[in-house]
């Protein structure tokens, strides 16, 4: 065992539950300030506050039916006679209004950090499996230099794609993925890719266009099984099981659009064209997987 994996079960080895946050957008450690409560699923009325130790690790203490756990040994010995057996669920909040709710499902008590999945059937990067991924708001500034992908994301019915995931991927660039809000809104922070170049004949060779003529295409895939996701608190693991769905360039629906053309110093707004106008919508009309064609 690793001297820094020792370091984190001896901080959780008197909590059932310990859990820390990895900020997508940033690449780095959640901000503090998170609500985070657990209850066992059977009394969700039980519901009892985590602690932030200062390490950035959120534990409990006191929880219901795991009194045992948090006055054992917390030795292997102990981990062989109690395995994880009680469910709960997990509720992660933002008062400041930075990233969006969701739940989790556990079975506890947890040795160690508690990870949502070793490989989460979408690529969202974090350190190890014992990072859980949090999702800006379409509210959260971005900071930086960095482009900045918006949507309106719309289904058939009218009703905002709530929860769909959206990915954005850039030549030569890296990928960035994020979550709709309840409404559908999504604000997506992308690195800018590379600048292109331009032959010129002096003997220095090449020299950079133009920031304000710099383009590239960007590839968007959305993710929405709008079924699946019905609560103002989503599952995270589902929502990052979701199916992939089609995004319409038109509200006719006769060509599904992939790709975006992304121009250095504007947001990209995603948008479909209204099929009797031909004017741009102020949403992205999607559909599920499996809706009509």
């Amino acid at each position: 065992m690793s001297p820094q994996v020792q370091v984190l079960e001896e901080i959780t080895r008197v909590s059932p539950l310990g859990v820390r946050f990895w900020d997508v957008e940033s690449a780095g450690p959640a901000e503090t300030g998170l609500a985070v409560v657990a209850y066992p699923d059977a009394y969700p009325e039980l519901r009892t506050p985590a602690a932030w130790n200062g390490a950035g690790i959120y534990s409990f203490s006191g929880l219901p039916g795991l009194r045992k756990a948090e006055n054992g040994a917390g030795d292997d010995a102990y981990w062989s006679a109690n395995p994880p057996t009680v469910p709960y669920t997990v509720e992660v909040t933002d008062p400041q209004n930075r990233y969006l709710p969701f739940q989790l499902s556990a079975l506890l008590p947890v040795r160690g950090l508690f990870g949502l999945f070793a490989s989460p059937p979408l690529a969202v990067q974090t350190p190890d499996a014992t990072w859980v991924p949090v999702f800006s708001t379409p509210a959260r500034p971005v900071a930086g230099v960095t482009a900045v992908i918006r949507a309106d994301l719309q289904g058939l019915s009218g009703a905002g794609a709530s929860w769909a995931v959206v990915t954005a991927q850039a030549e030569n660039a890296a990928p960035a993925i994020g979550i709709a809000d309840d409404r559908g809104v999504i604000s997506l922070a992308l690195p800018y890719p590379e600048l292109r170049t331009v032959p010129v004949s002096s003997p220095l060779g090449q020299a950079a266009l133009k920031l304000g003529d710099q383009s590239w295409p960007v590839e968007i895939r959305i993710f929405w099984t709008p079924e699946a996701i019905a609560t103002e608190t989503p599952d995270l693991e589902a929502l990052l099981q979701q199916g992939e769905a089609f995004a319409w360039r038109d509200t006719a629906q006769t060509t599904p659009v992939t790709t975006f053309t992304l121009q250095f110093g504007n947001d990209l707004i995603l948008r479909s064209l209204d099929s009797a106008s031909g004017r741009e919508l102020p949403y992205l009309l999607v559909t599920a997987a499996g809706s009509p064609i």
